[in-house]
């Protein structure tokens, strides 16, 4: 099918129907709290952005790029919505359960044939949406801007977690979480970025409550609990970016409420060793649901990825950090180049179309914020407040650039690293 199928004279007469409902509700919830809590007055504003940025990514893939895994995970939906109706029964057997390919054969000529079937990974996004096509009268916009109004929800939450250890930077918090176009943009689609970077933070900001407030820990849990298998479902690797920061996380919030420095220096070290065999067992547990990210293969990952990204396909979006060997020796040399690939490029030198030339100035505004942050604390000043002064911070920091080594290192291409990158993108702007 065309990109210009998916999008029809019924989609321009169901939308404003349904953002009218949308923004009607969120002005109520904003005008009921801001009162008391004046974060408020970025809610509508930052969902608005998101509803802008999920119409964008529809136009830009159908009218642009003319394809892409955002029209396959609608088309699927839509196919599943008319299963529903076929079947309803076997229907809701693959939406809690999941799909194999001997249930194409369940299809017919009316519903179509689900294109995904075969990915795990990509039809949880399908298992996940469809209900919103359902909903949306199997709109395209409808479907994209019901998603993106849900997952806004994540970023609110964790977004007033960090608003609650810093309350004199709600701005630059704000803008960190809402208003960097590759976040509003690439984290608004029905893409599988939308979903995960959203349940991430409804994990950290769980995990917060959880560890730092002592509140609602019961129902934090299973909100972690869901949340881990939403990602692990659909982006296993942005589970394994979050182990590392959690435990730094974990090990500094109690460490500061230690105040013999003497005990302090002899605890650590064996809270450091039980946290890390704890995340090393752990992804060994769930090495199966990995995949690609478990601990057996990410090394050949990285390899082969370094060696995909050499083939003429990518016609120059390719990037290279170096010859990589399957060692973690070999890894830790090349951290840095990783690292600053996933963080500051694109830059405008190597823009060639228009969607990289937004990203590239971002990452130039990102990178001009962070030089001036060294310079003004004299590089090793840094470290003062990273690890010293807030463990959410300590956290932040870690995870951001944790994650970004991770996304450097086993990505090829610029079009995959602007969308890959972006669940560090509040945690590393907001620090910095």
């Amino acid at each position: 099918m065309r990109g210009t199928d998916f999008i029809s004279i019924n989609d321009f007469l169901f939308l404003p129907f349904f953002l009218t409902i949308i923004l009607v509700i969120s002005r109520l919830v904003q005008k009921r709290n801001i009162e008391k809590y004046p974060e408020y007055k970025y809610y509508l504003p930052g969902l608005s952005l998101k509803l802008l940025g999920g119409i964008s990514v529809c136009l830009i893939y159908t009218y642009y790029y003319v394809g892409g895994d955002t029209l396959a995970y609608f088309y699927d939906g839509v196919v599943m919505t008319k299963f529903f109706f076929l079947n309803p029964k076997e229907f809701f057997r693959i939406i809690f359960w999941g799909g194999t390919l001997d249930d194409r054969y369940l299809f017919n000529s009316d519903t179509g044939s689900p294109l995904l079937l075969y990915d795990g990974y990509a039809f949880f996004v399908v298992r996940f949406t469809c209900i919103l096509t359902l909903i949306g009268f199997r709109s395209f916009l409808v479907t994209t801007c019901l998603l993106a109004w849900i997952s806004f929800g994540g970023l609110w939450r964790l977004f007033r977690v960090f608003i609650q250890e810093f309350p004199g930077d709600i701005k630059q918090v704000a803008i960190a979480f809402f208003f960097i176009p590759s976040l509003f943009f690439w984290g608004s689609g029905l893409l599988k970025d939308t979903i995960t970077t959203s349940f991430m933070a409804y994990f950290v900001s769980s995990f917060y409550m959880v560890l730092i407030k002592h509140k609602k820990i019961f129902a934090n849990i299973l909100i972690m609990i869901l949340s881990t298998w939403i990602i692990i479902s659909i982006k296993p690797y942005i589970f394994v970016g979050l182990l590392p920061g959690l435990a730094i996380w974990t090990i500094s919030a109690y460490a500061h409420r230690i105040k013999s420095k003497l005990l302090r220096s002899m605890i650590l070290p064996i809270f450091l060793l039980i946290i890390a065999g704890f995340a090393v067992l752990l992804m060994s547990l769930l090495g199966n649901s990995l995949g690609q990210y478990n601990l057996d293969t990410i090394l050949v990952k990285a390899t082969e990825t370094q060696k995909d990204l050499k083939r003429d396909y990518y016609m120059g979006n390719s990037f290279d950090i170096g010859t990589i060997d399957p060692t973690f020796s070999s890894l830790i040399t090349h951290a840095h180049l990783a690292i600053f690939a996933a963080i500051f490029r694109p830059a405008l030198i190597e823009v060639n179309n228009p969607v990289m030339f937004f990203s590239a100035i971002e990452n130039t505004f990102i990178l001009y914020i962070t030089l001036r942050i060294l310079w003004r604390l004299r590089f090793f000043g840094i470290f003062k407040y990273f690890f010293g002064y807030n463990s959410m911070l300590t956290f932040s920091l870690i995870f951001s650039l944790f994650f970004a080594f991770s996304v450097g290192i086993t990505t090829s291409n610029f079009g995959s690293l602007v969308r890959y990158k972006i669940p560090l993108l509040p945690f590393y702007v907001s620090s910095v």
